[in-house]
């Protein structure tokens, strides 16, 4: 398998597309020791009830959203946060809710605000129909069981993180309570939801994503994932050490979107890395070129993306 799901749904977003992409977000890749976790703290946190998943059986691989879920765990043990409060930030991430409950509001008309966290996981054509769908279908008993599915909240927050870059933000107050900063793709400003009084955690998940694609230990899950390829990952880690002088981004002529040349003389900002990586994530572009300080020139075609965009 060669992992362009994430390339092939970008260009289409259709239904076989998307399964195509959920199924590859699902395997299970990631050793808990790879994300550097012990066999022992992962059994203490199963006791403590704060993986989501007991099958039975030592769970020793894990799949994209729970890499997610890991590192929040990590990163609230270091803060000194306790495992009771962990699972109750758990039972709150992954409850499951019903569609039907997401989609309408409370006087069961569909709500606009919702369907607009679609832009990105579905077309603009899929999101006008699918509020017809919703609108018609409200109360049709053939569509109840689609309606009624349930789904957890993180998995459409990690998602929404993947296809549109967006920096969602997750805030734990100091009783466990979760509350969600979500980003506004169209002016990079926030739209905050009521924070609870006192002092709060607050957890960006675009951080876990460019953990991902910058730590050595992670870079080959990211290329099976589809995040990065290996010309990508030499960018990435040139940045790292300031050994890259000048990176053209190439896009598609017939597309709307402009080429970007980044140059650098000193040292790299990480707000230029994240901004190179929100273009790898965007899957929109076709070549690079990549000329490092030492003198080496790498010059990369797309041509599974070409082939796929000229359909």
């Amino acid at each position: 398998m060669k992992y362009i799901e994430i390339d092939q749904y970008i260009a289409n977003p259709s239904t076989e597309n998307r399964d195509k992409l959920v199924e590859i977000l699902g395997e299970e890749r990631f050793k808990i020791s790879d994300l550097g976790v012990t066999s022992r703290v992962f059994s203490n946190w199963k006791l403590n009830n704060v993986i989501p998943k007991d099958d039975g059986r030592q769970w020793v691989r894990l799949n994209f959203f729970e890499f997610f879920w890991i590192q929040i765990i990590k990163d609230l043990r270091d803060l000194g946060i306790p495992l009771d409060r962990i699972a109750k930030v758990k039972d709150q991430l992954f409850q499951q809710v019903h569609l039907r409950d997401i989609y309408y509001d409370e006087h069961g008309d569909v709500s606009d605000e919702t369907l607009s966290n679609l832009n990105g996981f579905l077309s603009e054509e899929e999101i006008i129909q699918f509020k017809d769908f919703l609108v018609t279908g409200k109360d049709n008993e053939q569509l109840a069981p689609f309606l009624d599915v349930s789904i957890s909240y993180f998995f459409g927050l990690v998602v929404n993180v993947l296809i549109n870059q967006s920096d969602d933000k997750i805030t734990i107050d100091k009783d466990g309570n979760v509350d969600y900063i979500k980003a506004d793709l169209q002016s990079d400003s926030y739209s905050l939801n009521p924070i609870y009084s006192g002092p709060v955690v607050i957890i960006s998940l675009k951080r876990y994503l460019y953990m991902l694609m910058t730590e050595p230990q992670h870079i080959p899950r990211a290329h099976q994932l589809g995040l990065l390829n290996s010309v990508e990952s030499e960018v990435i880690q040139s940045m790292r050490v300031n050994n890259l002088r000048e990176l053209t981004i190439s896009f598609d002529p017939s597309e709307a979107y402009q080429d970007i040349t980044y140059t650098w003389s000193k040292n790299i900002k990480q707000e230029d890395m994240e901004h190179v990586m929100n273009q790898f994530l965007g899957k929109k572009h076709v070549a690079l070129t990549m000329k490092s300080n030492d003198g080496k020139t790498v010059q990369y075609e797309y041509q599974n993306r070409k082939r796929i965009y000229n359909k």
